[in-house]
């Protein structure tokens, strides 16, 4: 006889992650994390008695902090001369005066 009304409980969100979990969901490798939590760059851990434990909203937070911003508009490329050797000219240091 089945259980046509009977449901299991939908699992609860997770709102602590442990070390391999949290190292798992942000792509590093426990050991990577581990040593940025021990500088100091790395998500907020949270201390239940022994267990470090990381919250969802901690690691979301670290992600955005190191986020970069998106560009709006590509800058033009840098086209770059080679350096030459010795003294510049006369006509070098008179271009750079107008150009700068």
């Amino acid at each position: 006889m089945s259980n046509a009304n009977h449901s299991e409980p939908a699992s609860a969100p997770l709102l602590l992650l442990d070390y391999e979990g949290a190292a798992k969901a942000l792509s590093l490798s426990r050991s990577a994390l581990r040593d940025l939590v021990y500088k100091g760059r790395g998500p907020r851990a949270t201390r239940i008695g022994r267990r470090t434990l990381f919250a969802v909203k901690d690691l979301e937070a670290f992600v955005d902090r190191y986020r970069e911003p998106v560009s709006i508009q590509a800058l033009p490329p840098v086209i770059e001369r080679p350096r030459k050797r010795g003294r510049p000219t006369i006509a070098e240091l008179m271009e750079r005066k107008l150009s700068g």
